[in-house]
């Protein structure tokens, strides 16, 4: 099984079990024991032109979607009395949700 230990080792463990207990706290005790601060080092992406570019032409497409819905809503007859906003409205928010989100990302 093995050895066993000695009676002065087994004191010993203890002795430094019972120190380890017995020990008053000093003020560098807790501040080794605490994290103060935690800055995370995050490395900063550069900003894609190529992105930039897609979402330019997205905003360029959109806008000529939106004025395409409008004239079509006033040129041609129809049931819609309401202006083209509802139709526009979620598409706009839409692609300022995605811009916000890629502008503030960097």
């Amino acid at each position: 099984m093995g050895k066993r230990p000695a009676p002065r080792q087994i004191a010993g463990v203890l002795a430094n079990l019972l120190q380890l207990f017995d020990r008053r706290a000093t003020r560098e005790d807790y501040d080794r024991a605490f994290v103060r601060e935690v800055r995370p080092v995050v490395p900063r992406v550069a900003r894609s032109r190529r992105s930039e570019r897609v979402l330019v032409a997205g905003w360029a497409l959109i806008a000529l979607k939106c004025w395409g819905v409008w004239w079509l809503l006033n040129h041609f007859e129809n049931r819609i009395h309401l202006s083209a906003w509802w139709i526009n409205g979620p598409t706009l928010t839409a692609a300022a949700l995605v811009t916000l989100v890629y502008l503030r990302r960097a």
